[in-house]
């Protein structure tokens, strides 16, 4: 006999997904509405399901999701000729209330197990019979990045090269580290930097040829180690776009890329750097940095030299605007190399904190980059011991 899993449509394609993988079944039924189906949303659990190498015989039936009436006409026409050799499965997370009232009303006749998937949590109850409720299950899978963005109709556009971003803020991991413990004593030389390179960010190579005069030891090595030639204030080097993004910015995305991936397997399930997406609009916008926790997403956006004169924290309506732009309101940070989100006794000032409250967005100042891996721990929810 057959397994047949229904699912209820609606915004919140996750938990569709998650009992699909758990159940594996023969065939889906998808219960959607006309707003969903302009939304694509029956497609999106599609692409991710093949994103997770899940292929499934599918239908869909398109009803009123505030008719009970209409349910039951749309799912007896689609039903007849299968009772008789399928078991149905019907997770009842998604949809309306009415649509839920409908779809648990019909199928209880045919000895269907009833799940419901308690949003945010990672397992599965079954809530029927009312006064013997079966104990939750658990549900083991955890979406990457891509797939979490790809069930809500995200395409990301530069898959390709994401592993190779990976590789190099792996291997300036070191370097990274350098530029941030001795930031105070540099960044006169970063900012120099950034004002010269910035606009040649597209560029694959550029000839750096100025002079930066009364360098400091901690600059000079910095030179030094970006084997820069520096002779009597005069800075010479053929750079590469590569570089050119590390010198303007780069370099704070991949010391905070790096303490991310450290955790990887260890409580988060994903990470990648440098990713572009592209909505259904077409709207194309970049993420200096995504990750995934227990089917959760989160972004870090960076923030260093070249905001430097950022007195209203633009970056926090830059965060909104990436939020509305995923149409998820996702909790993310701020890493900002910025003095003027700060008191005069270091700790941030409350319109800014008040500001970063409203976008679900926790701020990571200068002071505490060395802390970051442990701040990054207790805002999501990674207690020692976690895998």
């Amino acid at each position: 006999m057959k397994t047949i899993l229904i699912s209820l449509v609606s915004d919140q394609t996750i938990p569709n997904i998650l009992a699909i993988h758990h159940f594996k079944p023969d065939e889906l039924l998808f219960i959607s509405t006309r707003e969903m189906e302009k939304k694509d949303r029956v497609s999106d659990i599609l692409k991710a399901l093949g994103r997770l190498d899940i292929e499934h015989k599918s239908d869909s039936v398109i009803v009123q999701e505030d008719s009970i009436l209409d349910c039951h006409k749309k799912i007896s026409e689609w039903i007849e000729g299968k009772e008789e050799d399928a078991e149905f499965v019907v997770n009842l997370t998604g949809g309306t209330k009415i649509m839920s009232i409908a779809a648990y009303e019909f199928f209880k006749d045919y000895s269907s197990k009833m799940i419901y998937i308690p949003i945010p949590k990672n397992e599965f109850i079954v809530p029927f019979p009312k006064k013997r409720p079966g104990e939750p299950v658990k549900l083991d899978l955890r979406l990457s990045v891509i797939e979490y963005l790809t069930a809500y109709g995200l395409m990301a556009v530069n898959v390709s090269r994401l592993n190779h971003y990976r590789e190099e803020a792996i291997k300036r991991k070191e370097l990274s580290e350098w530029i941030v413990k001795n930031y105070d004593n540099l960044k006169n030389l970063l900012k120099w930097l950034c004002v010269i390179l910035r606009n040649h960010r597209k560029e694959k190579q550029f000839i750096l040829k100025d002079d930066f005069f009364s360098a400091s030891s901690e600059e000079k090595q910095l030179l030094s180690k970006l084997n820069f030639a520096y002779d009597e204030g005069s800075v010479l080097k053929k750079i590469d776009k590569s570089e050119i993004n590390y010198l303007t910015g780069g370099w704070l995305e991949e010391f905070c890329f790096v303490k991310v991936s450290e955790l990887v397997g260890r409580g988060i399930d994903d990470a990648v750097i440098g990713l572009q997406i592209k909505n259904r609009l077409g709207s194309d916008n970049e993420f200096d940095i995504m990750l995934t926790k227990d089917n959760a997403l989160y972004f870090i956006e960076c923030k260093s030299l070249d905001q430097n004169e950022d007195k209203k924290t633009d970056a926090l309506y830059k965060i909104g605007a990436l939020q509305k732009g995923l149409g998820l309101k996702i909790k993310s940070f701020l890493v900002t190399t910025s003095p003027y989100i700060l008191e005069r006794d270091g700790t941030i000032k409350k319109t800014i904190e008040e500001r970063a409250e409203q976008f679900k967005t926790t701020i990571v100042p200068l002071l505490s980059l060395s802390q970051f891996e442990e701040i990054l721990e207790r805002s999501i929810g990674i207690h020692m011991g976690t895998s």
